[in-house]
């Protein structure tokens, strides 16, 4: 009686976090304050009651860092405090103090929070959405909006079913040729690699190293990175691939850049005012265009590429840089690049140690990625936030063990 009684409570916990995971989709203010930000501020209190360590605070001040950063630049350049990518550092800090508490850091905890989150993505996106998924279009729904929230869903109830990494490596594969016939590269090399990595990691085990198993899928990845564009000229992932892929060949863009235009303008912007930054990138001035564009050229762009029309955009789009990484760094300063690259340095090692996840191997690791490319080559997204806290929630659970060992699953 008193082991069914004590089960019948895990459930009721997992759905309470479930369902306050899923607050999320509730929106308050653009990307960075939905339902769950007002159940993170009402748990901040016991933050203060928890026993932490250097590493578990550490993003805390980072987040601190970064936004005291973002104060100095808005007051510099006479950009508002309100410039939703100056709000991205005091929203990720709250979110990680309220659901520190929520989950005290246990992994399964996290992991049925970060579902909840994916459901609160979706019910945003098909409910209300934003322009790029109001178009009616299934590939714009998916590429925009639900994709990766559909893929977390669909790992975390498979891990809850306690269906094998195997399998689960097998269903990353067709959700990856899935997206590829649905106009997104991105998400289907996250998908293709941690695939990859779960089945590379399950049959290999231990009997060969980390470092090589991972060089392996690095291969993988080149060989993806090659043979991909090739079948897409092709037309066997669809009409809309075909013509992206001939577009971009037409730039001559370095693989490097990964089809992203930005890069040249955020270094030159980063190089021209380095400690303070720009406040926000619609500072930026002409001469910095300018220059921007000489060193595109020099990285290889073809001179008659139409910069103006990828690189200005209105006035309330917080996207231009489309890069966390170096946009942060653009806009707020050197100081608020370091949270972003911790994040970055978080991201790499729940991957390196993904086996220490137990049974959210596959789950982490594809969120993981996914948090690696939207760092580099992507902007803040609705709730990209305090899925970034689960990022670095499970870093620090798996930091407290040695590598290599299970992360005890209270399930």
């Amino acid at each position: 009686m008193a082991e069914r009684q004590r089960a019948h409570r895990q459930v009721l916990a997992r759905v309470a976090l479930f369902a306050i995971g899923a607050t999320s989709g509730v929106q308050l203010a653009n990307f960075t304050v939905t339902g769950l930000s007002v159940v993170c501020l009402l748990l901040a209190p016991g933050f203060l009651l928890m026993m932490h360590r250097g590493i578990d605070l550490l993003p805390a001040v980072l987040a601190v860092a970064g936004s005291l950063s973002f104060v100095a630049s808005c007051a510099v350049n006479g950009v508002t405090v309100l410039w939703p990518n100056a709000i991205a550092f005091p929203a990720f800090l709250l979110y990680l103090v309220g659901l520190t508490v929520l989950t005290v850091r246990a992994v399964d905890a996290t992991a049925t929070v970060l579902a909840g989150i994916a459901t609160g993505t979706m019910a945003f996106f098909l409910t209300q959405g934003i322009e790029l998924t109001r178009t009616g279009s299934i590939p714009d729904l998916w590429k925009y909006g639900i994709a990766h929230a559909v893929t977390i869903l669909v790992l975390f109830g498979m891990t809850t079913a306690r269906i094998q990494p195997l399998l689960q490596s097998a269903v990353l594969v067709a959700l990856g040729l899935a997206s590829l016939g649905l106009n997104f590269r991105s998400h289907a090399l996250v998908c293709l690699l941690a695939g990859a990595i779960v089945f590379t990691r399950h049959m290999l085990g231990s009997r060969i190293g980390r470092g090589w198993q991972f060089l392996g899928v690095a291969v993988f990845g080149l060989v993806f990175a090659q043979v991909m564009p090739i079948a897409a000229r092709a037309g066997l992932f669809g009409a809309a691939l075909q013509q992206k892929t001939l577009e971009q060949d037409a730039t001559n863009l370095p693989l490097l850049l990964a089809g992203r235009t930005e890069p040249p303008l955020n270094i030159t912007a980063i190089l021209e005012r380095p400690f303070l930054g720009w406040g926000s990138a619609f500072n930026l001035t002409p001469d910095v265009y300018a220059r921007a564009q000489h060193l595109a050229i020099r990285m290889g762009f073809d001179p008659t590429f139409p910069f103006e029309l990828y690189w200005r955009l209105p006035p309330s789009d917080y996207s231009a840089t489309h890069s966390i990484l170096l946009g942060s760094w653009v806009e707020g300063g050197i100081l608020a690049v370091l949270l972003p690259l911790w994040l970055l340095v978080a991201c790499v090692g729940v991957v390196w140690n993904s086996t220490s996840f137990g049974r959210w191997s596959p789950l982490v690791v594809t969120l993981a990625l996914q948090g690696i490319w939207d760092l580099l080559y992507a902007p803040w997204t609705y709730n990209m936030i305090p899925e970034f806290v689960c990022i670095t929630l499970f870093f620090c659970a798996v930091r407290v063990r040695r590598p290599m060992v299970a992360v005890r699953d209270s399930s």
